[in-house]
């Protein structure tokens, strides 16, 4: 697999990774649920962590991995220009 073809893929999972965990709470309203979690209804608690800290921490791998990538096509990009020369 071609880093073009990883930074695609990365970019379609990441994304709709980034869309679950920021419309949690439209998820919660759609099933809801009686239940408590650390003293709070799940329906308001859940939706805040993984909204705030859960599109936190994908920025921070989203970024990690990204960097990864753009690297495996620098790589490319040059091991083709050196083959052209």
């Amino acid at each position: 697999m071609t880093a073009y073809q990883k930074e695609i893929w990365f970019t379609v999972i990441i994304a709709s990774l980034f869309l679950l965990s920021g419309h949690m709470g439209f998820i919660f309203s759609i099933f809801p649920t009686e239940s408590y979690f650390m003293g709070f209804p799940v329906k308001y608690i859940v939706p805040i962590i993984v909204g705030w800290f859960g599109v936190f921490l994908l920025t921070i791998i989203a970024g990690y991995l990204g960097n990864h990538i753009d690297d495996e096509i620098n790589k490319e990009n040059e091991s083709i220009e050196t083959n052209i020369e």
